[in-house]
């Protein structure tokens, strides 16, 4: 009693004002329990090569030509997928999609990348699912557009059909 009795005169903290702040921050701070799993778990150089989207020779070459000159092999690729930079990166990522809820439309608005695709899943409280959703959505909307003129294709070739067959 007397060491808190002390403390309390002094203006110190004592070890259950301590407790206290730290369950308020437990309770307080849902981000890092309901942000879901870190992006190293989806991004990690064992789960890249598990995926084999680096046996896809066009993923290859585009991935290549975004490093550096003197540095654009597949090797060097490798490399730097498994570099502590890359980690260090996805870490403060994921920190500022987590962190500040501020930051999210930043970071969607400087990949270029359309919010509403990852509403669903932002409104959820899940800031990680939220970019990444939006990350698939702008792959898929890019593959389609590559794909848009043979879909076209296709499609006249299909309705061609279904109008024979009435």
């Amino acid at each position: 009693a007397t060491s808190s009795s002390s403390a309390a005169n002094t203006g110190g903290l004592t070890l259950a004002d301590l407790q206290g702040a730290m369950a308020g921050l437990a309770t307080a701070s849902p981000s890092a329990a309901s942000a879901g799993p870190p992006l190293s778990e989806f991004t990690s150089s064992d789960i890249i090569d598990e995926s084999g989207i680096l046996n896809d020779s066009d993923v290859t070459a585009r991935l290549v030509a975004l490093l550096p000159e003197g540095q654009q092999t597949e090797d060097k690729l490798r490399e730097n997928i498994r570099s502590p930079q890359v980690a260090q990166c996805l870490q403060r990522l994921q920190s500022a999609l987590v962190d500040d809820a501020g930051s999210f439309n930043s970071i969607i608005a400087n990949f270029q990348l359309d919010a509403s695709d990852g509403a669903a899943a932002m409104a959820a409280g899940n800031p990680i699912e939220a970019f990444l959703n939006c990350l698939i959505k702008d792959v898929e909307k890019k593959g389609d557009g590559e794909k848009s003129d043979e879909g076209e294709e296709e499609a006249k070739d299909a309705g061609d059909d279904g109008m024979d067959e009435s």
